[in-house]
């Protein structure tokens, strides 16, 4: 059977929120968590990987709240990397499963790292792909190219800014398709993602949101056994911001793809599909 965005949608309520999720394959538990794009959802991330993944797993692959067709919040209270981390546990509470293979892209790499070091017990392996909020900027600007074009977009929506944003987001040119530019064009100028994506990045700079430690500075509690994956031309994400969790993680290997940008699961589709069924299945 062909895996389509239709045939593997789910649902599920959360803290009284309705979440989406797409589920396909068996075998151990393996939950996808996207990053914080202009109109992502967990199938734009990585509904290409779903047939490969799903042969070894049994994928879970979730739109976080407020992003895709799931319902979130109308005020965010606390930082929404532990809103989304409560979101995660609470998917596995409501599927019975007792512990689980973590996957985060950018921002959902954050939200996996912070529901490891959380719940310790519930969280088998991780895959972290140019994970937002476990690194340090130390050489490139704050916030990255990629994230101020991000920004500039979400203000303003145009078919300009949004070939910006994509350009900073990969290193070939040519994966930019007309399609791809007027999909990420249609859902990103979406009213209510406009607004999830402002509404979850306020609670980033807003001091009184603040965690007690920063998630880099968490990092040598964190057990798992992990794989760090980077594209080494990454303009969202800088590659360095692998470096420092490579070094402070306990159990942990890093792989730097050449020709890559932020989308390792795109650009780099049969090389990731590879190291994280490799790494799932038999560890470091």
């Amino acid at each position: 059977m062909t895996l389509t965005a239709e045939n593997t949608t789910r649902w599920v309520t959360v803290d009284g929120h309705k979440l989406r999720y797409h589920e396909a394959g068996s075998g151990a538990p393996l939950v996808l968590l996207h990053g914080s794009g202009a109109g992502v959802s967990g199938w734009a991330n990585f509904g290409n990987n779903l047939d490969a993944l799903s042969q070894h797993f049994r994928c879970l692959v979730l739109d976080q709240p407020g992003f895709g067709a799931s319902g979130r919040p109308e005020v965010y209270e606390r930082n929404y990397l532990r809103i989304a981390s409560d979101a995660v546990i609470g998917l596995l509470d409501e599927l019975g499963i007792e512990k689980a293979h973590l996957l985060g892209n950018s921002m959902g790499g954050g939200v996996a790292a912070m529901t490891a070091l959380d719940h310790p017990g519930r969280v088998d392996r991780l895959v972290l792909m140019a994970a937002g909020g476990v690194g340090v900027n130390i050489l490139g600007p704050e916030p990255s190219e990629g994230i101020n074009a991000l920004m500039k977009f979400n203000a303003e929506p145009t078919q300009e800014n949004v070939v910006a944003w994509l350009k900073t987001m990969v290193f070939d040119q040519a994966v930019l398709t007309e399609e791809l530019v007027e999909q990420r064009l249609r859902t990103a100028s979406d009213p209510g993602n406009i607004a999830a994506l402002r509404d979850a990045y306020a609670t980033f700079y807003n001091p009184k949101m603040a965690e007690p430690m920063p998630l880099w500075a968490r990092l040598r509690g964190l057990r798992n056994q992990t794989l760090l994956l980077h594209g080494r031309d990454d303009r969202v994400t800088p590659v360095e911001g692998s470096l420092f969790p490579a070094r402070q993680l306990p159990n942990a290997d890093l792989r730097i793809f050449s020709r890559c940008g932020h989308w390792v699961q795109v650009e780099r589709k049969d090389a990731f599909e590879r190291s994280v069924i490799d790494f799932l299945n038999h560890g470091l």
